[in-house]
């Protein structure tokens, strides 16, 4: 056993090696950030209706449910490394499909080849946790939760600095990144061996998991708030470029890519200051129930604000209150959902989360593209305060239930206790 006092300098140590991971993702989650509030615009300008674009994001995230269990074996059998830079190639060749597209149907093909060899975030978060202790595992995937926030931050701000020269100027910028991002893989990132061990978390669970997690209320609880969380985060996501384009306007013209990608960088910037200091304080004066149904309170608030302000500064302050519930309740209910299972059980929970995020990612924009082609946009703003109100309902019904212990599975009752 390490002497106490040699700790902190291994902890430094490995954290300073997860730094090429750091700026791997970071790039990629900047071309990200770049393509977000630039693709309905575009898409608009090849024809697209709202629900056209409602189906682009839809057919991604299809595509993605479709490579995910791929990806994730091809990484357990390969390496994470390698798999990495084929998916950040797929990456590549998205990007360069979509800036040289001159139709809706290449725009199509470069969602689904994106979507199909999509993972470059989850194959690194998987490289990071594989390459730490247990005892920094939790810095190594804040440090990709971090870089992902950066990105996040600056990608949107340059789209909306370079659609100034073009509307493909901003998606070539993020073809530039994508190739630097593989280039940095490559020298960086040193090459892992799945021989000597990998765990193998993306393997099919055994049927015994599965159905232990039917005696486990806590965790089904979770998932259901995670459902009506990942619905209305969709619903907002994939439509709020055009509401804002119909409803409101700056320096005497619609709200376009630049205006969005500001939204977007300002929504990068909550998330750093909410990962950064916001969650932990709030943790010390409030269990983690009771900051969810307060989240889901300000989404809630938050849509019926844009259902109805025409002016800019309330537009603002609702917008904020949507991305600060948003932020909240996608960490606070992740991490206790994690907490909710026993370690042996981490996969099969995971799984779930992710299948029905992606789930929620192929229905939810083509609702909500139906309702904005419609333009019921009133509609659309009360539908996603609805589903808010009922995440908000379920967490307050839930805080009077009394405690589950499940000793049989040697599960301690997490901070939510009720869930």
């Amino acid at each position: 056993m390490k002497p106490q006092h040699d700790l902190p300098v291994a902890c430094r140590t490995e954290v300073l090696a997860l730094i090429p991971t750091f700026i791997v993702v970071a790039v990629d989650a900047t071309g990200m950030g770049i393509i977000l509030p630039l693709l309905p615009f575009y898409s608009q300008q090849l024809g697209a209706t709202p629900f056209t674009i409602g189906a682009l994001i839809s057919v991604y995230a299809l595509c993605q449910l479709i490579a995910g269990p791929v990806v994730g074996t091809l990484s357990d059998r390969y390496g994470r490394r390698g798999v990495l830079i084929v998916s950040q190639i797929g990456t590549l060749i998205g990007f360069v499909l979509l800036a040289s597209a001159n139709s809706l149907t290449v725009v199509f093909l470069a969602r689904i080849i994106d979507g199909l060899t999509s993972g470059n975030i989850s194959v690194a978060h998987a490289y990071a946790a594989e390459h730490s202790a247990p005892s920094t595992r939790k810095q190594a995937l804040g440090t990709t939760s971090g870089a992902i926030g950066t990105g996040m931050l600056v990608g949107p701000a340059l789209s909306g600095l370079l659609v100034q020269f073009g509307s493909t100027a901003p998606i070539w910028a993020a073809a530039l990144l994508s190739l630097i991002s593989i280039i940095a893989t490559i020298g960086l990132l040193p090459p892992d061996h799945p021989e000597s061990g990998v765990l193998d978390i993306h393997s099919a669970p055994e049927p015994e998991s599965a159905r232990d997690l039917l005696v486990m209320p806590s965790a089904w609880v979770l998932l259901g708030l995670l459902i009506l969380f990942f619905l209305v985060n969709s619903m907002f996501l994939s439509q709020i470029a055009l509401f804002l384009s119909a409803r409101f306007s700056w320096q005497g013209h619609p709200f376009g890519a630049k205006e969005l990608g500001g939204v977007f960088a300002y929504a990068g910037f909550i998330n750093i200051l909410v990962q950064g200091l916001l969650i932990t304080r709030a943790s010390r004066y409030a269990p983690d129930r009771i900051i969810v149904t307060i989240a889901f309170a300000c989404m809630g608030a938050g849509f019926l604000g844009i259902a109805v302000v025409e002016r800019i500064s309330l537009l603002a302050l609702s917008l904020t209150l949507i991305i600060l519930g948003t932020m909240f309740i996608r960490t606070t209910l992740t991490a206790e959902l994690s907490r909710s299972v026993p370690l042996n059980r981490q996969g099969v929970i995971m799984g779930l989360n992710q299948s029905l995020m992606s789930s929620a990612n192929i229905i939810a924009p083509l609702l909500s593209g139906a309702l904005i082609d419609r333009r019921l946009y009133a509609t659309w703003a009360l539908a996603m305060a609805a589903t808010a109100a009922c995440g908000a309902i379920t967490a307050v019904g839930l805080l009077a239930r009394p405690q589950v212990k499940i000793p049989a599975l040697g599960r301690r009752v997490n901070r939510f206790g009720s869930f």
